[in-house]
């Protein structure tokens, strides 16, 4: 056998065995290209919930007067932000249509997040998202009970990677400022009000002027106080509120309370606060507990 014949072979060889390789990788040959899941028509129906199961969590996103989290309160932008992640959402190319890789690309239900969108009832979509792509924001994903996976980018990568927490609304106080007439601060050892008239903000009962820059700066922080995490049940029911380290009770036109917050310093770091009245504990930093929770003379002009 001559060299050029023997040199004609295994360039064969070599194009058969890379032909082996890319059908077992992909899985076949033929079929689309891209997935044709039509996102933006389930965006547009009538959501009823969006469920995302993953081996250690599940979050449960339903509709109702408002949208909730696992029977919490969600954040009053979550249909928005579900709508247009899915309007946005780029579905890539093929990438394998062989079983054999689910594993490799963390398809599978033990290694996937299953996220399952509803409208009437029926569940209108049904993704198990994977591993990471090699692009930013880019996921491997697969339709529930088919072998394809095709990448998806966009919003809705990091939507079904939120936990439960990420969901819920972290609006602690949104007090308009223009409507507070007058702020109560109580202590253990120390009681004051800060009150505006005609002529401006000042303390009380001594009638002293407030500094305005300082009272500004604490209306800033109540028009809208968002919370750094939850405290779960368990360690809310152990924390004794009383006496409190500080409360603080908002008053508008009448008399009216606009909103009261009670505070209780962490052992750690950070301020416990809770609404009077609501069981839900959130957390706060010290930085933002220190600027609410001023003494008399911190308002001092």
């Amino acid at each position: 056998m001559s060299d050029r014949l023997l040199k004609r072979l295994m360039l064969v060889l070599a194009a058969l065995v890379l032909a082996w390789a890319l059908a077992r990788f992909v899985g076949g040959l033929g079929g689309p290209a891209e997935a044709s899941y039509d996102l933006a028509a389930v965006a547009a129906s009538e959501l009823d919930s969006v469920v995302v199961a993953a081996p250690e969590d599940t979050v449960r996103l339903r509709a109702g007067d408002g949208w909730t989290v696992n029977g919490h309160q969600a954040a009053v932008d979550v249909e928005d932000s579900l709508r247009r992640a899915l309007e946005q959402a780029q579905m890539g190319q093929l990438v394998s249509r062989n079983p054999e890789n689910h594993e490799r690309l963390g398809v599978t239900r033990t290694t996937g997040r299953r996220l399952t969108v509803y409208s009437g009832g029926t569940a209108q979509l049904s993704l198990v998202v994977g591993r990471r792509g090699r692009a930013a924001g880019q996921v491997y994903v697969r339709r529930e009970g088919e072998d394809e996976v095709y990448t998806l980018q966009g919003t809705l990568v990091s939507l079904v990677n939120r936990d439960v927490d990420d969901w819920r609304d972290k609006e602690i106080i949104q007090a308009d400022r223009e409507l507070v007439e007058r702020i109560e601060f109580s202590y253990p050892d120390e009681s004051f009000a800060l009150a505006r008239d005609t002529a401006g903000w000042h303390l009380e009962p001594s009638g002293a002027a407030a500094d305005e820059n300082t009272v500004a700066g604490v209306l800033s922080i109540l028009s809208g106080l968002l919370a750094m995490s939850f405290v779960d049940d368990s360690v809310a029911d152990t924390l004794t509120w009383e006496p409190p380290s500080g409360r603080l009770r908002l008053v508008g036109p009448g008399g009216t309370t606009l909103g009261e917050l009670v505070f209780l310093e962490r052992e750690d770091v950070g301020f416990y606060v809770r609404r009077a009245g609501s069981p839900i504990v959130y957390t706060i930093s010290s930085h933002t507990g220190g600027q609410l929770l001023k003494r008399e003379d911190g308002f001092g002009s």
